[in-house]
């Protein structure tokens, strides 16, 4: 009898802890799993699961009642869902949700590991802090994203089972298309995402024959948006929007940007190492980033920096040979990280305990 996994998330929507877990999902059950993904919140479908996967999400609303009659509502919802779906081992996704997860199960007997996605300095609410440290010693398992969010956690919780897993990279093959003059990113439109800083340094840039490509959406667009009337640049600055399908704009850029202030494992910055492009990555985990080699596979600037993001995009735009230096070794990205082998080290780590 094949096992069974229930992975919990947020939904299908557009999103870094949905993509991701929805990847994982489909994996899974192309390696012979019975999957299973349940939902906390109502949201539209904007990833899609591969027939076989059993989907469960929520028939209220967090938007029609009140919040804490949601909560309680939502760890009713989430122990009636397991107990029926009955599954050999439960994998949660998300620093805010993950708690509710633990709590709703607790007395059942069901194992389950819980993965972070946020920066690990990144703060949360006193509350939830507080709910994560106390229920995720109850995990069995803790899945962080590098060996600097482990050492946070292990401080935090006092777990003594947590895992190192970094993001597989859905590699992206690359596009024939013409190349341009042009500087792509990848993210939602938010404030910790560091678009106006970006948009701020494009301003500046000496070669005025480039274009500036931005995919995704969010609050932040209708400022971003001004910000380039403001700067007089809206004639060389492209917001594509929230796209399932970005191979074309990450092929015919020639440099790609990672501005955010905070990251967990950037899906987005791996994504374009892989093609590859030569990327610029803010140093989001300030002078602990596991992902870029300053000056051999990327480029690292301060965040929120908009001089130092300025002086690297000239210099990166002048020269041509650190541009295939940069991306002859991003490739390296396709096999560190290959999907595969990181989906192996999740299987491996939530079946470890039996029940």
């Amino acid at each position: 009898m094949p096992k069974r996994i229930l992975i919990v998330n947020n939904g299908l929507a557009g999103g870094g802890i949905e993509r991701a877990s929805v990847s994982l999902a489909n994996c899974f059950n192309s390696k012979g799993y019975l999957v299973s993904v349940l939902a906390l919140y109502k949201s539209e479908k904007f990833f899609k699961l591969d027939d076989g996967i059993k989907f469960i999400e929520p028939d209220f609303s967090r938007r029609s009642i009140n919040k804490y009659l949601y909560l309680f509502k939502l760890i009713r919802f989430i122990r009636h869902s397991v107990k029926q779906l009955n599954p050999d081992t439960i994998l949660s996704f998300g620093e805010w949700t993950n708690p509710f997860v633990i709590l709703a199960i607790t007395g059942t007997g069901y194992p389950i590991f819980v993965s972070d996605r946020m920066s690990p300095i990144a703060m949360l609410p006193f509350v939830s802090e507080y709910m994560r440290k106390k229920l995720y010693k109850r995990a069995t398992g803790i899945i962080a994203q590098s060996k600097f969010a482990k050492s946070i956690l292990e401080k935090k919780t006092n777990s003594k089972n947590i895992k190192v897993i970094n993001n597989p990279v859905n590699a992206i093959e690359k596009i024939e298309c013409p190349q341009l003059n042009r500087i792509v990113t990848v993210g939602r439109l938010e404030k910790v995402k560091g678009h106006e800083y970006l948009i701020k340094a494009f301003a500046k840039i000496e070669d005025q024959d480039w274009e500036l490509s931005i995919v995704g959406d969010g609050s932040e667009r209708p400022y971003l948006e001004n910000l380039t009337k403001v700067l007089n640049i809206d004639n060389k600055v492209i917001f594509h929007g929230h796209l399932r399908d970005f191979r074309k704009q990450l092929s015919e850029a020639k440099i790609f940007v990672l501005p955010s202030l905070s990251e967990g494992f950037p899906n987005a910055l791996i994504e374009a190492m892989s093609l590859p492009l030569p990327c610029i990555s803010t140093d989001f985990l300030f002078g602990q980033n596991e992902i870029v080699e300053d000056g051999i596979n990327g480029l690292l600037v301060p965040p929120a920096d908009v001089e130092a993001l300025t002086n690297t995009l000239n210099n990166l735009i002048l020269d041509q040979d650190l541009r295939k230096k940069l991306s002859k070794n991003a490739l390296h990205v396709r096999e560190d990280l290959a999907f595969e082998k990181i989906a192996d080290q999740y299987l491996n780590f939530i079946f470890e305990h039996k029940r």
